[in-house]
């Protein structure tokens, strides 16, 4: 992509970005000479102007793993007036978006009282839909993982501002590695660059890094991400965001009984004194406090009914929770409505609370105990 195309995305998207912002001193943009200059975060407008660009780029079949589109026409980026009808819409969608995912904005407002007593300890995020959202608006599908990261940068707001303790998100499963490669090599850069840019913003606001998963089968520079924000972020206590990146359900219980196998056959082990918790114990989820390994309420979004080999041994008792709504339109009303949703639920466990052994569930108020 040429310099000229990407200096055209960054005119474009901070001629689109200055407007008043909530969070912000006084609430409102300044007026320069030279033009209007936004309050916004200087880190988030730096952001949001790379990803105009990205989209940009991938508009005109420029972009990493492009989704089949055709080269470039002519000699040079599509800058100025020259810019094709693809790249302004581009460039649109990436500037257009909620000024809820900017971790400048205002705090979200407090959950009801239900939902604020029985909020999940452990949410879990199946986060479906990027293709979808971008196939829908005639984009290309990068243009769509694109805008699902500030869908994560909302929920992830949400999730400390309501206290709940660990939130999961499924990033890459280990069935992804069989998709197109160039849609692979994007998204192995995307989510490199996304804990780069977003590692000091986590710091500021309290949020943990962890990520689970084979990571040996990710790029090193992604390696090296993962292990620079799990560092930088370690003395972090407001939210543990757990990253599922390269991970299988079946993957992780077969590395678990795998070694439970060894260890008896060592003779440090009989196989009849096995236990649930030892198999949990050598999961990926082992570095969760232990009163939160197990996920309360998972939710699946863009309207499929699975689990897609997310978190199999853990999900034994969780709520779940499908929204027809794609992943990057994901945001803090869906996510209040799905807090609300779990609060009117009762949990028992495979219990009545009469004593009998199992049944179906008699109340909609949400058991607390």
């Amino acid at each position: 992509m040429s310099s000229g195309s990407c200096a055209g995305a960054h005119v474009s998207f901070r001629a689109a970005a200055a407007r008043p912002r909530r969070g912000t001193a006084g609430g409102a943009s300044a007026s320069t000479a030279g033009g209007v200059r936004c309050r916004a975060s200087s880190a988030w407008v730096r952001r949001r102007a790379r990803a105009a660009c990205r989209a940009r780029a991938a508009a005109d079949g420029d972009a990493l793993g492009g989704d089949g589109a055709s080269g470039r026409e002519g000699g040079s980026g599509a800058a100025g007036s020259g810019a094709s009808a693809a790249s302004v819409t581009a460039v649109a969608v990436a500037s257009d978006v909620p000024s809820s995912s900017s971790w400048d904005a205002a705090a979200p407002a407090p959950l009801s009282s239900r939902a604020s007593r029985a909020r999940p300890r452990h949410l879990a995020i199946i986060m479906d839909g990027n293709a979808r959202w971008a196939q829908e608006r005639s984009l290309p599908v990068n243009a769509g993982h694109e805008r699902g990261v500030d869908a994560l940068r909302t929920v992830t707001r949400c999730a400390a501002a309501w206290e709940v303790d660990a939130l999961t998100v499924y990033a890459f499963s280990h069935e992804n590695w069989k998709r197109e490669s160039g849609e692979v090599s994007y998204l192995m850069t995307l989510l490199q660059r996304t804990l780069v840019d977003e590692v000091d913003d986590l710091v500021k606001h309290g949020v943990r890094v962890s990520v689970m998963g084979d990571l040996g089968m990710v790029t090193k520079e992604l390696r090296h991400a993962v292990r620079n924000a799990e560092e930088k972020t370690k003395r972090n206590k407001k939210l543990l965001l757990n990253v599922a990146l390269s991970y299988g359900g079946r993957q992780d219980v077969l590395r678990a009984t795998r070694a439970l196998a060894n260890e008896c056959a060592a003779g440090l082990l009989d196989a009849e004194d096995i236990t649930e918790s030892m198999i949990a114990d050598r999961l990926s989820t082992r570095h969760l406090p232990s009163n939160c390994r197990e996920p309360d309420l998972l939710i699946r979004t863009s309207g499929e009914q699975r689990l897609s080999n997310f978190m199999l041994w853990e999900l034994a008792y969780t709520e779940l929770l499908f929204s027809k709504t794609l992943w990057p339109d994901f945001g803090e009303t869906h996510m209040r409505d799905a807090l609300e949703q779990y609060a009117a639920r009762k949990r028992r466990f495979g219990a009545r609370n009469d004593g009998n052994e199992e049944g179906a569930e008699e109340s909609d108020e949400h058991d607390t105990s």
